[in-house]
């Protein structure tokens, strides 16, 4: 009888084992990242009943140059994801929990192939100055291998915006291999 529960025992450790070493994650080499940094000003008077979007209009990729620096051919690229997205008031003017939903999209600059790159659903009521949006899992190197894009922030209020206020976006893409 001790025998059998032990043989069961053993059986299931050598199963736990095995099946840890099968559950590996993949993951992805990122040969560079592009950074952006930029500036969105959100003015006082917003109701809660509209989508309010904040467009950045030709940005600059700067695929080419990051290609030259870190010495990549564009064939050992397989995708160009997004990675960290940052959006936070850097004057303490602003608290995020007035905003219920808020999305990040991303395209070429005639606002083709439009692709949402970070998201966040539901804002929690205790967001302070700093939100950490979701990053999507698309592939946007249509977009990112172009000399420009667009950027829009879409915002949806769960309460009226009095003041006028400065958030600052940053976010990057990984150049995946």
């Amino acid at each position: 009888m001790i025998s059998l529960i032990l043989r069961n025992r053993l059986l299931g450790l050598f199963l736990i084992t095995i099946s840890s070493f099968a559950c590996t994650k993949n993951q992805d080499e990122i040969l560079f990242k592009f950074e952006y940094d930029q500036f969105i000003v959100v003015p006082g008077g917003l109701n809660t009943l509209e989508t309010y979007s904040f467009v950045l209009r030709e940005l600059p990729t700067n695929y080419k140059a990051l290609l030259n620096t870190f010495q990549v051919d564009t064939a050992a690229i397989t995708a160009i994801k997004p990675g960290a997205i940052r959006l936070s008031d850097e004057f303490n003017q602003f608290d995020f929990s007035r905003i219920e939903k808020i999305s990040l999209l991303m395209s070429k600059v005639g606002f083709q192939n439009e692709v949402e790159i970070g998201y966040l659903e539901e804002v929690p009521y205790s967001s302070a100055n700093i939100l950490q949006l979701f990053p999507t899992l698309v592939d946007t190197r249509n977009i990112t291998s172009q000399e420009k894009f667009n950027v829009k922030l879409k915002i949806k209020l769960r309460s009226f915006l009095t003041n006028t206020t400065n958030m600052r976006l940053r976010f990057t893409l990984n150049a995946i291999r």
